[in-house]
């Protein structure tokens, strides 16, 4: 198990607890629904009464040097029942280069509604066709420029599973 301890500047610092230790029902029930054994589910975000618009704080800019990737887990919608029963259109997710070794992830909304995912809004699609239509793009280790201007309610990520020092080594070797 992974515990953080004090942030002390830049660096953090993170010990591994032992295996053996204990892990009682309490540290079970707070567990979010992403991990192992996770039981705790996200509500519906909270509104703000002045603007109507969500107060979840889920990117960079909203609260710099935040782990919004929980935030981002753990947030589900405030309108998400009205999506639901009024039929409106799924998210759609492009997997620009496939899915390669993302198994046993798949195409189309299954893998949502199986992994319990309080958001089962989305839809993953290949079809790179899609790319001026789709919600999110996702790059797997390298990006390419699409063929439209990025339409502003799309997300665009690039996925990479090397440290950063090794992704400057190859941006200054590829210029």
């Amino acid at each position: 198990m992974l515990q953080a301890l004090p942030n002390f500047g830049t660096v953090v610092a993170i010990r591994f607890r032992n295996v053996s230790e204990n892990v009682t029902d309490e540290d079970e029930k707070c567990r979010p629904w992403y991990m192992s054994g996770g039981t705790q589910r996200p509500l519906p975000a909270a509104k703000s009464p002045k603007s109507g618009r969500r107060m979840a704080l889920l990117w960079p800019e909203e609260d710099p040097g935040s782990d919004r990737i929980t935030n981002q887990l753990m947030f589900v919608p405030p309108s998400l029942s009205a999506v639901e029963s009024s039929g409106q259109r799924l998210k759609k997710i492009l997997m620009y280069y496939g899915l390669g070794r993302w198994f046993p992830l798949k195409p189309g909304r299954d893998m949502f509604r199986e992994a319990r995912c309080p958001v089962d809004t989305c839809s993953i699609t290949l079809d790179q066709n899609q790319t001026a239509d789709a919600d999110a793009i996702v790059y797997h280790h390298r990006f390419a420029q699409p063929r439209h201007p990025r339409p502003s309610r799309q997300v665009r990520s690039l996925h990479l599973l090397f440290w950063g020092f090794h992704w400057k080594s190859r941006s200054n070797a590829q210029s």
